[in-house]
Formats: structure tokens, C-alpha cells, sequence
């Protein structure tokens, strides 16, 4: 059969509204480099378009629009009669649109269990990986840290954070260093920790579910090593959340695809704070999430954000199993120069920034060795003090306590004891049920058994008991 046409343009040619995915497979080369690695992709409800040293997520409207600029003068053909064909108008709508973009999603969806970074090519011919360790883009390239070798950018390697600036592998950073160590002159183990932390969000890591808590009084340093972190790892690529914001319907929206949550003023108001302490604990322990977005299908996965929190003290989560605070690293900084800053201070840090870049990786290396951030002296003692604060029953167990599979204590005793205790401390006691229910947050192999006493059966907590220089009421 022969084809006519009855045509007035030039117009380009493309597949009918019907069929968006042959639309989409015809579209597919606009998204594609000279080798036909793809820039734009599908991931977790979102669209991600590589910028040329990482891959930044796309606003829906800012797609749509695209395809509506790309489609306005495009035709299809139709069949009519004799076997003739009739060139239209495609004619792009809301309805339309919203097909082809769901072909192309389809076409270009990388796995939702996928984490950022990560490696992937379409058809397998990526490179071989094994054993590169983490990886840092640069402006200039993907700097290998393993070796401190300069690789080519990429969309096969998907990552969200690119410093905005070159690695120099020859530049130094003797302006912080000085800064540093004003700051804690007798503390090289929290310059250490910092350093560490610094290496930790530019790798990408989350394996070591810790949270960086900065205390100090005002201009006391805090602010400026918060401003420094946000420099190398650009504007763009962190979320500045408040504590109470995290516990909202809405609030860890603002934290997909950021590598950094800067909290500013780490406080928190109200007596309940259970909904910010569970978010905390998700967020730092690489658990999945899922998320709702305003006028946005819920996005489901594991966030890749690490938490740095500034505060003028110490802040209190009410945990009773005090887990929280164990995932504090805690800097402590006591010096003020309120009303004798350095106002030039800043810009001569950002001239340090690719020493900076390397004094990052530096600690990186350093915690690649150790396998963990160096937990400073003072910073074990803060833990300690947040933990009590958090979970007064980790308190009295630490106390007055021991525990163990071959310990037991009478419910009634420990009881009694615990509201001695609290009356001393002046805590509030609580009821005998919550104070049971802490227990088992605090040692989760506790049970309760009922064994014989005579003609009786005693209520018996199995695994702990008092320590012996308190005696032992059994």
C-alpha cells in the first residue's frame, strides 16, 4: 500500500498521542549524551538530571514544560480514506503529556532500592569498581580518595554532592588549621573528630549512623564552621531544618537527596518530643522512610542526609531506652568572642577551600583506617550527661544497678529503690507500669517471671539486680 500525505510543513514527525512509548523511545536521544548515556532519569517518584559533576533533582513543572516546548509543533499522521494519510497537529495537553512522561519514566526508572552514590550503566559496560572506595566529585573530576586519583565525570556514577570547586592536590589550608586551633587548644581529639566528620559527609558515607552536636556559648566558633562545611559542599546541596520542623507531616521533605541537615538552634519546646526523637533516630541509623510531600506522591526510601546541630547547650530528648544520645558525637566549645570577631575572618577561610577539600580528605582517610569518628574525651562525658537527661532510668541503672542473664530482684524492691532514687534526683517516679516499661527500653533481654516464694509466686525481674554494696533485697 502506497502512503500519501497531505502536508503544508516541515513539522517534525513523531509517533501518535496513542502510543506514548513509542513517543518516548523516539524522544529518548534528547536525553542521552554522544555515547548514549542517559542525563535525565526516574528515581523514587522524582525526576534526577546529571548537571555534569552530580545528578540534581528536577521539578516536575520544569519537565512538563520541556516536553510542552519540544512537542508544540510536532505532527502525527493518521489514516483516512483510500489509504491516505492526514498529517496533524500532535497537540500537546495535560492528558498527553502526563502519558508520555509516564513512558519515559518507565524507560528511564533506576531501581528504587538504590542508594545514592552509586555506580550504574544501562548496558553493563560501566567500570569495574571493586574496592574503589569512596568517591568525591570535584569541578574538575571524580577524585578517587583510595589513591587521590582524578577520573573523568561521568552520568554512570549517581551522585547528589559535587564541591563547587577543583581539587588541587598541592593546596593547603594553614588559615583553618589556625582557626581550629584556637578553638581547642588542648583538644587535638576534637579537631581530629571534626576533620573526620568533614571527610564523612563529602564520601557520601551514613554507615556510621552518628549525629555531629556542636555546643558552645555565641561566637564561640560554631557558626563559622557551619558556614565553612556549607561552602564545601555548596548551597545547593544542604537543608537547614529546625528540630521541632523534623516531627511534622511534611517536615524531612526538605531533606531528600540533601547530604547535610544543618540545625541551627538545636532546641526544643513542649514535653513531648517522641515524634522528634523517633525521626532523629531513622534519619541517623539508615533506616527506610517513607515521606510525605506537599501535592507529591510519598517518596519511600533511605535518606541520605547527615545531621550537624549547633546549640548553646546541651539539648534534652526524652528517650527512655536513652539510645538517642549515644549518637551524638558532641564538640564542646567554651570560648567566646562575642564583640571581638574577625569580620574578614570568613572570606579568608573560603579562599582555603580546596586546602580545606584536602584536610577533609585527610580525616576521611584517617576514619577509612579507624573504621569509626574519633569520640573525643569531653565528648563521652556530654553522651553521658544527655543520656541521663534523656532516660533518668538509664541514670539509676548506671547508678545503682547491675545486669546480667543470672540477676534478678524482686519487682516490689527495685521499685522501692527507683523512687528513692527519683526523690533525691528529683525526678518524677512515674507509675510501677512506665517504670517497667522503661526497664525494657534500657535492657530490652529483661523478663519478668513469677517464681514460687512458699505459697506464693514473688513478681521477679530476671537480668538485673542491685549492685552488691547496696545489698541485694531478693
Amino acid at each position: 500500500m502506497t502512503e500519501e500525505r497531505t502536508t503544508d510543513t516541515d513539522a517534525e514527525e513523531l509517533p501518535p498521542p496513542s502510543n506514548p512509548l513509542a513517543v518516548a523511545r523516539r524522544l529518548l536521544p534528547d536525553w542521552q549524551t554522544e555515547d548514549g548515556q542517559l542525563v535525565c532519569r526516574r528515581w523514587r517518584g522524582s525526576w534526577m538530571r546529571w548537571s555534569g559533576s552530580h545528578w540534581r533533582e528536577v521539578d516536575e513543572a520544569q519537565v512538563r514544560k520541556a516536553m510542552y516546548e519540544r512537542l508544540e509543533h510536532s505532527v502525527y499522521l493518521t489514516p483516512v480514506k483510500d489509504g491516505k494519510f492526514e498529517e496533524r497537529d500532535w497537540a500537546p495537553t495535560k492528558q498527553k503529556i502526563s502519558n508520555l512522561l509516564d513512558a519515559l519514566g518507565s524507560i528511564t526508572l533506576l531501581p528504587t532500592d538504590m542508594d545514592a552514590p552509586a555506580w550504574f550503566d544501562s548496558d553493563g559496560t560501566g567500570p569495574d569498581t571493586t574496592g574503589w572506595g569512596p568517591i568525591v566529585a570535584c569541578e574538575n573530576g571524580l577524585l578517587r580518595i583510595r589513591d587521590r586519583a582524578l577520573l573523568a565525570h561521568t552520568p554512570g556514577f549517581f551522585n547528589h554532592v559535587s564541591v563547587p570547586f577543583a581539587y588541587d592536590p598541592d593546596a593547603t589550608a594553614p588559615e583553618w588549621e589556625r582557626f581550629l586551633a584556637k578553638l581547642w587548644p588542648d583538644a587535638p581529639d576534637a579537631i581530629n573528630a571534626l576533620q573526620e566528620w568533614f571527610g564523612y559527609v563529602l564520601s557520601g558515607r551514613t554507615d556510621q549512623q552518628k549525629i555531629l552536636l556542636m555546643v558552645g556559648p555565641s561566637r564561640s566558633g560554631k557558626g563559622t564552621i557551619a558556614r565553612v562545611m556549607k561552602e564545601l559542599v555548596g548551597r545547593n546541596n544542604l537543608a537547614g531544618p529546625t528540630l521541632a520542623g523534623l516531627g511534622t507531616n511534611f517536615g524531612l521533605a526538605t531533606l531528600i537527596g540533601k547530604p547535610l541537615a544543618l540545625i541551627s538552634d538545636a532546641r526544643l519546646s513542649g514535653s513531648d518530643n517522641t515524634p522528634v526523637v523517633e525521626r532523629l533516630l531513622t534519619i541517623s541509623g539508615e533506616d527506610t522512610i517513607d515521606i510525605d510531600r506537599k501535592y507529591r506522591e510519598q517518596w519511600t526510601g533511605k535518606l541520605p542526609t547527615r545531621l550537624m546541630m549547633l546549640s548553646n547547650e546541651l539539648p534534652h530528648f526524652g528517650d527512655s531506652s536513652g539510645v538517642i544520645a549515644r549518637r551524638f558525637i558532641v564538640l564542646n566549645l567554651t570560648v567566646s568572642w562575642l564583640g571581638k570577631e574577625d569580620t574578614t575572618l570568613l572570606d579568608r577561610l573560603t579562599a582555603e577551600m580546596p586546602g580545606i577539600l584536602n584536610w577533609a580528605l585527610d580525616g576521611l582517610a584517617r576514619l577509612q583506617r579507624n573504621r569509626r569518628i574519633t569520640e573525643p574525651v569531653a565528648s563521652r562525658e556530654a553522651v553521658t550527661t544527655m543520656q541521663d537527661t534523656a532516660s533518668p532510668t538509664s541514670a539509676f541503672l548506671r547508678e545503682r544497678c547491675t545486669t546480667g542473664p543470672t540477676c534478678t530482684i524482686p519487682v516490689d524492691s527495685l521499685w522501692a529503690v527507683w523512687r528513692e532514687w527519683a526523690e533525691d534526683n528529683g525526678v518524677r517516679p512515674g507509675t510501677k507500669q512506665i517504670f517497667g516499661r522503661n526497664l525494657l527500653s534500657a535492657i530490652p533481654q529483661l523478663t519478668l517471671t513469677r517464681p514460687r516464694d512458699g505459697d506464693s509466686r514473688v513478681r521477679t525481674y530476671t537480668g538485673i539486680t542491685l549492685r552488691p554494696s547496696l545489698g541485694n533485697a531478693d
